[in-house]
């Protein structure tokens, strides 16, 4: 059981910080992780993802940059696998990144968009 984070805060219920578990708590962890600038937190170099970087690969590359990156992040993390990546240019300079993961309790999908 871990607290829930809400637009990058912890979530305050009526009864003080709310909690979240089970297959909602796997995919916090992995939204966070994800979301995380890789190398931008000093105590763990390796926490967070690369996929701010997509927009500078070759749009040829970036399907297989996504699952590097991920597999990446989410080294660890042994009960979600990456089943979907779509990838959209929105043409007003950023790419939009659509992801579907699979865990034992279901899927969830994961959304960001990054900018060029």
């Amino acid at each position: 059981m871990e607290l829930k984070m809400s637009g990058g805060k912890y979530a305050v219920g009526a009864g003080g910080l709310q909690t979240v578990a089970g297959a909602g708590e796997l995919a916090q962890r992995v939204t966070m992780k994800l979301t995380a600038r890789r190398g931008g937190f000093a105590p763990l170099k390796d926490y967070g993802s690369r996929l701010w970087t997509l927009p500078a690969i070759k749009p040829s590359q970036r399907a297989g940059a996504v699952r590097q990156f991920v597999a990446e992040a989410l080294a660890g993390e042994t009960d979600v696998s990456l089943e979907d990546i779509e990838l959209t240019e929105p043409g007003d300079g950023t790419l939009l990144v659509k992801l579907t993961f699979s865990t034992p309790g279901g899927s969830f999908d994961y959304e960001t968009e990054v900018g060029q």
